[in-house]
């Protein structure tokens, strides 16, 4: 049973709770990665930057339909979550940030990854507080 305060649509979540969207946004993005992953490789581009607000990506050679789609789930996700969070508590700016390691590529039976790779997500609250996450996977694979 949900409490009323849960049916109208403000929330029951404080700030502490603003770095635990992070966490969830950053694995979330690193689990279905691989396309992003195989254009950094392909173009040489290890650093893609998302906007997940304004829902902007950076460098624009990432900005592509298939792209777009794992950007606007995690935008769609953040703003589930910011609802969640109890007046006055707001974010107001949330980045995500992708460093791929595509120094380290590697093909085994038609299977490539890259290695290591470093998923950032940094939401500001509006008391400009920064809540960061960085997720980090090993290996990447990635999808050609």
């Amino acid at each position: 049973m949900t409490s009323p305060r849960e049916n109208s649509g403000t929330g029951n979540l404080g700030r502490k709770h603003i770095k635990s969207f992070a966490s969830g946004l950053a694995h979330m993005f690193a689990s279905s990665a691989q396309h992003y992953a195989w254009l950094a490789h392909k173009l040489g581009i290890p650093t893609v930057t998302i906007d997940l607000i304004e829902l902007r990506i950076e460098p624009a050679e990432f900005n592509t339909d298939r792209n777009r789609v794992l950007a606007e789930m995690c935008q769609r996700t953040l703003l589930r979550n910011i609802e969640k969070l109890t007046p006055p508590g707001s974010v107001v700016s949330a980045v995500l940030s992708a460093q791929f390691g595509i120094e380290d590529y590697s093909e085994d039976n038609h299977t490539a990854s890259i290695g290591e790779s470093i998923f950032s997500v940094i939401l500001t609250d509006d008391q400009g507080k920064k809540w960061r996450v960085d997720h980090v996977e090993k290996r990447l694979l990635v999808q050609s």
